[in-house]
This record gives structure tokens, C-alpha cells and sequence, in this order.
């Protein structure tokens, strides 16, 4: 992947916030060591491709709590109102409703408590700038 990438976010214990230091140009060693943090801690961690002519995808958002994972992947897309579409985990066997993470109401079929998945998620993102549709939709 010839793209750079920033990297960053926050876990929470206790009620509060620890800030992770910033990476500038991480390696896939700093992705999965700050991966590691979210197993049994909450908060947000952010890998964002930076600025390049010619990227699509360029963000990839991390939610965790209580070992319940929601991953974001942003995507630019003039089509859309907003100039950003956003795709996530989709499971259509979970049951339907609304569940709370990061003080923000979801969809249940969004959220996984398989952690693989988020790995493969980051490192997939990291090594070739996208995220296969298998895995978020």
C-alpha cells in the first residue's frame, strides 16, 4: 500500500479518557499492538489514510465497548449527500433492535463481539486500502 496513514483514539477506564499517543506512518505492528488495547477496554481508535490524490477510502473507525465491536469504514462518494458513504459489519442472523455503544443507539446487526473480525478489518484496510465486501457492507 503506498498510501500513508495517521492513527490515534482513546480508551476509557474507569470513566475516563486515555489518550493513545498520535502515530504518523504506522506500522502494521502499531496497528495491532493498539488493536490489542480494545480487547477489554472501551473507546475509539481511528486509522485515516491521509491525504492523496486518487484515495477512496479513507477512513476506518473503530467503537468498542464491553467487548462489542462496531467498525466504520467512510468511503468518498460524490453520490451521496454528503460526499461519504459509510459501511459497517452486517450480520442478518443477529435479531433486529437497537443497542447502546458509546452513549449512541445501533443496530444490533452492526455490532460483532468477534474481535478476528475487527483485525482483519484494520489490517486488511491497511495493507491494500480497502475492506472486502464480505466482511463490511
Amino acid at each position: 500500500m503506498e498510501a500513508g496513514f495517521v492513527f490515534g483514539g482513546f480508551k476509557l477506564k474507569q470513566h475516563k479518557r486515555i489518550q493513545l499517543p498520535f502515530k504518523g506512518n504506522p506500522t502494521i505492528d502499531d496497528i495491532n499492538n493498539y488493536l490489542d488495547l480494545f480487547l477489554f477496554n472501551d473507546g475509539v481508535l481511528e486509522l485515516e489514510q491521509n491525504e492523496e490524490e486518487g484515495n477512496i477510502p479513507f477512513r476506518l473507525t473503530l467503537y468498542a465497548e464491553n467487548q462489542k465491536y462496531l467498525v466504520m469504514f467512510g468511503k468518498s462518494n460524490p453520490e451521496v449527500d454528503d460526499g461519504v458513504e459509510v459501511r459497517t459489519f452486517w450480520d442478518g442472523t443477529s435479531a433486529s433492535g437497537l443497542i447502546s455503544l458509546q452513549g449512541d443507539l445501533w443496530d444490533n446487526r452492526t455490532i460483532s463481539e468477534n474481535f478476528s473480525l475487527v483485525r482483519k478489518a484494520f489490517n486488511e484496510f491497511y495493507q491494500t486500502g480497502d475492506i472486502d465486501q464480505n466482511i463490511v457492507s
